[in-house]
């Protein structure tokens, strides 16, 4: 008897969820789990895609020599250098290796460098920390999140947003330049532990601090490569 009754039940619920009118306000909680479409074209995007969104006196160089003075920046998504022509028009200087490009007191040059996977090689615009063989090279760089729509009523909209994702590389001579973690034994492993280590004792060098790290690397250009 307790079971045909349960089964009565649970059929009239059935059968009365099948005819919930959704234009009925009443009834709209009953059907709160399902959630319209969100176009996320149409949603602003959080961030910018640069570090310094003004435009700032620089210098176009070809082969060392000054060709244009003007004002440009940088977007650090498109690793592109933007020079500004009137006041809402710019173009984007070719990406050359014989071409750099000072803005303010930062020096962008284009070089190549090897990807995450260590295999493949490109080319991106880098500013170097040191002056010699071996460099410490900054790769300011910025990537576009994609959003996400919520799948249902409980969870929230994650707009697009433009992530700092910069990295410091170190290159030598001309190879491509490899990306480094600001950690001793990512210096170790490069530069040669056997060559580097007593330095680095003997001068409590914070290889996780970027002005320590450049001493590491104006020694080694000074004491160590130049003598390979």
């Amino acid at each position: 008897m307790n079971y045909k009754l349960n089964a009565l039940t649970l059929l009239i619920f059935s059968t009365g969820l099948a005819q919930v009118n959704f234009t009925n306000p009443d009834e709209t909680a009953v059907v709160s789990y399902q959630t319209k479409e969100i176009d996320l074209s149409k949603v602003k995007t959080e961030g910018s895609p640069y570090f310094e969104e003004e435009f700032k006196r620089g210098k176009i160089y070809m082969n060392g020599q000054e060709k244009i003075v003007g004002n440009l920046r940088y977007n650090a998504s498109n690793s592109e250098i933007e020079l500004q022509r009137g006041n809402s028009e710019y173009t984007s200087v070719l990406k050359r290796k014989n071409i750099s490009v000072s803005i303010g007191n930062k020096l962008y040059k284009l070089l190549p460098y090897k990807d995450d996977d260590n295999e493949s090689v490109r080319t991106g615009y880098f500013i170097a920390m040191n002056n010699g063989r071996a460099t410490l090279l900054f790769k300011p760089e910025k990537k576009l999140r994609r959003g996400r729509t919520p799948s249902t009523s409980y969870d929230r909209l994650v707009p697009p947003r433009y992530i700092d994702v910069s990295a410091y590389y170190i290159q030598i001579d001309e190879e491509p330049a490899t990306k480094i973690y600001l950690r001793k034994n990512e210096f170790y492993k490069i530069l040669g532990k056997d060559k580097v280590q007593d330095f680095v004792k003997t001068n409590n060098l914070k290889l996780n601090h970027v002005d320590d790290a450049i001493k590491l690397m104006d020694y080694y250009n000074e004491n160590i490569i130049s003598k390979l």
